[in-house]
């Protein structure tokens, strides 16, 4: 612990950055400490020794030794803040790869939201040392804090641990968690006796509707609508890069299904999952589908995960052979041109 904590110290010595404002503050029994203040978050912290600044290519980290205890703060451009789990997890794997420090089998607790800012705790035991992990989400900022010790908290670790408290923000909300949506034109390509072909928002899948549907914008997600004759249909088109791996594919879709079904009502008929590599891109993307039954009619569900985004179709009935079932036979077909209907292969 003591080598690496030093060796990382030393590899954090380079560089600095304006952003990062640290100052001599008070004087304690083991001498002084410093205070770190990050003017985009409103967040500080104390450190018990002068820590270095390192400047990263999408934000900054600061990091200090004290004895046998590690401190690190970073600032990060984080313009997805709800997939603030991936992007923690980058941030470790890069302290491991560039500066040797490893962080092993990290527990997370669970995503909250505390006055107005997403939270996300977790613990990981490397060795005989332990490290504690803090990730505090903004509209456009992830901040996150790293203490690591063999023991447990001394006191300048419960002064780092408590100075930084996200409860010290003025209370707030962040816009992405709202349902502020402002109302646009869908981009039609073409309208033909009562069809329509729409280019989806922020992707290149296209879909035939059975008429215009309405077209609803926030900052993260685009939403088309449409009822006609008892159906309704749906695609929604959400941002959550940076990757997408097919554990988060499938725990969104968990997400989705359980609020769909929260009043039990939904039978699961049918789903099938497939797996494809875009031309010229190592990327995988996630293609599934699935129907339901309910008591009144069927539900129609796909997901497609690919170019960092989401894209969800559905279509709703009491009748299927009053709904336009062209309209996901368009969706699935635009897909699998879009992504080389040939690699595609059942998971």
């Amino acid at each position: 612990m003591k080598t690496r904590v030093a060796a990382t110290a030393i590899l954090l010595s380079l560089g600095l950055t304006a952003s990062a404002q640290i100052t001599k503050h008070r004087k304690y029994d083991w001498g002084w400490s410093y205070k770190l203040e990050m003017p985009e978050t409103g967040l500080k912290c104390e450190f018990p020794e002068k820590p270095a600044v390192r400047t990263l290519a999408y934000g900054y980290m600061t990091a200090a030794q004290y004895k046998d205890e590690l401190y690190i703060a970073a600032k990060l451009e984080n313009p997805t803040p709800y997939d603030i789990a991936c992007r923690t997890d980058e941030f470790v794997s890069e302290l491991e790869k560039v500066h040797g420090l490893q962080l092993s089998g990290i527990k997370w607790g669970e995503i909250e939201l505390s006055n107005g800012h997403l939270t996300l705790s977790g613990n990981s035991l490397t060795g005989y040392a332990k490290y504690h992990i803090d990730a505090i989400a903004t509209e456009d900022v992830l901040t996150i804090f790293i203490y690591s010790s063999h023991d447990e908290l001394s006191v300048p670790g419960h002064f780092f641990a408590s100075s930084y408290s996200v409860n010290d923000i003025p209370a707030g909300e962040i816009s992405y968690l709202t349902e502020e949506r402002s109302r646009k034109r869908a981009k039609i390509l073409e309208y033909n006796n009562g069809h329509s072909l729409v280019r989806l928002e922020n992707s290149p899948v296209t879909v035939e509707w059975p008429d215009i549907p309405t077209l609803e914008v926030s900052r993260h997600q685009a939403e088309y609508q449409l009822d006609k004759n008892g159906t309704h249909y749906s695609t929604r088109v959400l941002e959550v890069g940076p990757q997408i791996s097919y554990a988060f594919f499938n725990s969104f879709i968990s997400k989705e299904n359980a609020r769909m079904n929260a009043d039990g009502t939904l039978t699961l008929q049918d789903d099938n999952t497939e797996v494809a590599f875009e031309l010229g891109n190592t990327d995988e993307s996630y293609f599934r589908k699935m129907t339901y039954q309910t008591a009144t009619g069927t539900v129609h569900r796909y997901y497609v995960a690919a170019d960092n985004k989401i894209i969800v179709q559905e279509l709703r009935t009491d009748n299927m052979t009053d709904a336009e079932q062209r309209y996901v036979a368009s969706f699935e077909q635009s897909v699998r041109n879009e992504y080389d209907t040939r690699t595609f292969v059942l998971k």
